[in-house]
């Protein structure tokens, strides 16, 4: 009985066979009459010799596609016998194979991933930046037309030397509320690209907070807030951090506790000190009208207001940028600031600061 090559070979060799006889009839025929004459006579045809060729060709040919199907299976059959006998080896390298392709997929998933984020990312940053553009419009334009109506006023011609002064002054006002916020975006500025040299040195925290509550007494007895201090004033807290910069943070955020102090009576501002192993845990509490929920995670953003109409009515000024400061002098000193708050039940702001030897 014949296997699968020999019975490849023999279907080959009998359709090839009358195709190869066909081929070399026509041949001989072309040969044989080239100035395109009549046929040769049958009994001038050498039949025999053409089919012997034939044969010979179309078996050369079969005997070549047999050996080729027999190439073919024995490859194939030697590579399963080798994962047969020895199934660890293909085992480990068929799983490097699968392991491979798997960490290809996971890097082109990486990649998307990280493309992806940096979309956003890059949106986000565009999207930063207009809404940066547009609060620092707003915060210049609004002193700049008040110059302006000033000036035009005193330029019609004002006789009251009264008004005329006080117009002045409310020019020089705003023109102050202007320097002020430059300055403070210079600082920013310098904060975020870390350019700013933090002068360190060890000094009382206790005299500091002292001192910040005693220039803003006027504002706190004219608002008739109450301050209550949970620490000992007698002890000096030594910290190792930059003098002037932390009485920016310290003076901002009692400030803020005193601009958005609840109306009416009942209104404080409490200050704690808590020692801490290495550090000094500072809090500024106040119970007036707090923040929302939703506003929380905005409250550090440059220019940004929790609640601008409130901020109109009550004739709050600043620049919009003390809490951005803030955050970036305590981050610098290697801490971090968090506030905690409650619509109508007051705001928490608590940080930490290195002790001094």
């Amino acid at each position: 009985m014949l296997d699968r090559p020999e019975r490849i070979a023999f279907f080959v060799a009998a359709c090839l066979g009358p195709v190869v006889w066909g081929v070399m009839f026509a041949l001989f025929v072309l040969v044989s009459t080239p100035s395109g004459g009549l046929p040769l006579p049958v009994e001038e045809i050498p039949f025999l010799e053409i089919t012997l060729l034939s044969i010979f060709v179309a078996s050369a040919v079969a005997f070549l596609v047999e050996a080729l199907v027999r190439q073919f299976l024995y490859t194939r059959l030697l590579k399963i016998y080798k994962v047969i006998s020895n199934p660890e080896k293909y085992r480990n390298a068929l799983l490097a194979d699968a392991e491979e392709i798997g960490k290809v997929e996971m890097e082109v998933r990486s990649w998307a991933q990280r493309t992806s984020t940096e979309v956003v990312s890059l949106q986000a940053r565009d999207d930063v930046r207009r809404e940066f553009i547009a609060n620092l419009s707003h915060e210049l334009r609004t002193p700049i037309f008040n110059i302006q109506g000033y000036l035009l006023t005193l330029l019609d011609g004002v006789k009251d030397s009264k008004v005329r002064k006080e117009y002045l002054k409310k020019a020089n006002r705003n023109v102050e509320r202007m320097i002020r916020l430059i300055q403070d975006m210079d600082v920013l500025a310098r904060l975020e690209s870390s350019q700013l040299v933090l002068n360190k040195e060890t000094y009382s925290l206790t005299e500091q907070v002292e001192d910040a509550l005693e220039q803003l007494s006027d504002r706190l007895q004219s608002t008739e807030i109450q301050v209550i201090r949970d620490y000992d004033a007698a002890q000096s807290c030594l910290v190792n951090a930059d003098p002037e910069r932390m009485d920016q943070v310290i003076l901002n955020l009692i400030s803020n506790a005193i601009k958005y102090s609840r109306e009416g009576d009942g209104a404080f501002v409490k200050v704690s000190i808590q020692d801490a192993e290495k550090n000094y845990n500072v809090t500024i509490e106040d119970n007036g009208i707090g923040i929302a929920k939703e506003d929380l995670t905005r409250v550090f953003e440059r220019f940004y207001r929790v609640d601008r109409s409130r901020t109109h009515t009550k004739k709050i000024g600043g620049t919009g940028l003390g809490l951005a400061i803030v955050k970036h002098i305590i981050e610098a000193h290697g801490h971090s600031i968090k506030v905690t708050s409650a619509l109508g039940a007051g705001t928490t702001f608590s940080f930490s600061i290195s002790k001094g030897s």
